[in-house]
């Protein structure tokens, strides 16, 4: 019953809020103690520090010859008379030597000993405490203790003060604080029970909600019955359950939509290999069915590189290495490597790019993952842009971003199939196109490496007319000047 009672949750928010008031007290009440206490012996530290340098004064004539032993005693009686104390030189050994009391000659007080260490050790400090010096208690003694020098020996300057009346004026003074500490804390021991169970209440209703969540309930929810922060933490407790499901109803989508693309292609590979065992394929046939099983092979890889290079970017395991690059130069290097293939299927490739006379366009990219949009773009309207058609790609600036524009003739999207062409393994009906070898992942890595790249990426199409990307990605520091100035001037 102890441990269920122990192990409630408004219970452990109780004696969490309660040991942090507990500390808090503590340090309070340690706080003034210590403020009152240094108040209250100011005067005497000043004093006695003012007293010690007349003794190092006293010490420092003695090794010089000037005054005697007799002297040296006398001198040191006299100051601890100024103060109402006692002033002790003790050697290495512990033993007093010339004071001012009639200890002279005999040990240190235990209870002073590891003053007297701390001493020899180079330490200065003061320390208040009771210490039995004769056949009585010394109370409130305040103890002064520094290092020194006498005939190259180190010794310990013990300097010992009464302080009876401000010992007893800081017992008043700590009864003082402690005694209202106590009674403030039983009050807010007894507001923080209350305020604890109706914090509770809302919470173990999210706790229960997400054990069910966690069994793969996304049903559950946290009634909100406030508008305050235990509100707002239901409301975002909700709202994250919500995205939960979706994202557990893409990871189902995901998973199958792998599963099909892997399969049919293994499926093809596997009836050719099968067929060709059994010797159902003649042989004169091999070379054509297994240039059948490369064209499989290689879909398999192109979704397996793009799987992993998703993976990479979503997960943040991919570094863009980026630096500033004239973006014209770049483009020309990409529209290079995909002539070739837009010669071969008729197609014209247009490039409408800024003259070098209007000045470099900078930008910070990783050229790379620059150069995989652009090919990726550009694949893919050679892919539905049919023979004879056109591809234009152009550049632009405003004051702040670098514009580029890639656009075809092909056959566009409906309205329905523009908005998912950032997701998953999408891909436009094969019906309406005979190129269908892509893996539906080519546009979501691009989404995800423009927006790795800080810039943006939108698209604009007419079913039967062509589609039209526009990617910005904001000009490099230090040239914005010049495009200001060049555009002004135009």
């Amino acid at each position: 019953m102890i441990k269920r009672w122990y192990s409630s949750f408004y219970i452990k928010i109780f004696l969490s809020f309660l040991a942090t008031c507990i500390l808090f007290f503590i340090g309070l009440a340690v706080f003034w103690n210590y403020y009152f206490t240094d108040m209250f012996y100011k005067d005497k530290k000043e004093l006695l520090t003012s007293r010690l340098s007349e003794v190092n004064k006293i010490l420092a004539s003695y090794q010089d010859g000037t005054i005697s032993t007799r002297e040296l005693r006398f001198g040191v009686r006299i100051i601890a008379r100024s103060f109402n104390g006692h002033v002790w030189l003790m050697d290495a050994k512990g033993n007093i030597l010339n004071g001012s009391s009639e200890k002279e000659g005999s040990l240190i007080p235990t209870s002073m000993d590891g003053l007297f260490i701390d001493g020899l050790k180079g330490h200065t400090g003061f320390v208040a405490g009771q210490y039995k010096l004769g056949a009585v208690d010394q109370i409130g003694l305040l103890t002064y203790y520094a290092p020194a020098q006498l005939n190259g020996e180190p010794i310990v300057i013990f300097m010992n003060v009464p302080a009876l009346e401000i010992s007893q004026a800081l017992t008043a003074v700590r009864w003082n604080i402690v005694v209202p500490l106590i009674f403030s804390l039983f009050a807010v021991a007894i507001i923080l029970y209350v305020l604890s169970r109706k914090l509770a209440g809302p919470l173990q209703q999210m706790n229960r909600a997400a054990l069910e969540v966690a069994g793969g309930d996304f049903t559950s929810r946290v009634p909100v019955t406030s508008n305050d922060e235990v509100g707002e933490l239901a409301k975002s407790f909700n709202f994250m359950v919500d995205q939960l499901n979706e994202w557990e109803d893409a990871r189902q989508d995901f998973l199958a939509n792998v599963s099909h693309e892997l399969r049919s292609p293994l499926t093809t590979l596997r009836g050719f290999i099968i067929a060709m065992n059994d010797k159902i394929i003649p042989e004169e046939k091999y070379g054509h069915y297994l240039r059948i099983c490369d064209e499989e092979v290689q879909r398999l890889q192109r979704l397996v590189n793009d799987l992993l290079d998703l993976a990479r970017i979503q997960n943040g395991v991919d570094v863009f290495r980026t630096h500033p690059v004239e973006l014209r130069e770049v483009i020309h290097e990409v529209l290079e490597l995909v002539r070739t293939p837009m010669a071969e299927k008729n197609l014209i490739l247009l490039d409408a790019l800024p003259s070098p006379e209007e000045g470099p366009i900078v930008v910070e990219l990783d050229t790379d993952r620059f150069s995989q949009i652009m090919q990726n773009l550009l694949y893919n309207a050679i892919q539905f842009t049919p023979p004879g058609g056109k591809v234009t790609v152009s550049l632009d600036f405003d004051n702040e971003h670098a514009i580029i524009h890639v656009k075809d003739t092909g056959i566009g999207m409906a309205d329905e199939e523009l908005h998912r062409i950032w997701d998953r393994f999408y891909k436009v009906e094969h019906a309406r196109t005979s190129a269908a070898e892509g893996t539906g992942l080519g546009l979501t890595i691009v989404k995800h490496l423009v927006s790795g790249l800080k810039g943006t990426i939108s698209v604009a199409s007419v079913q039967g007319e062509g589609t039209q990307f526009q990617i910005s990605f904001p000009l490099y520091p230090g040239f914005t000047d010049f495009y200001e100035r060049g555009c002004s001037s135009s």
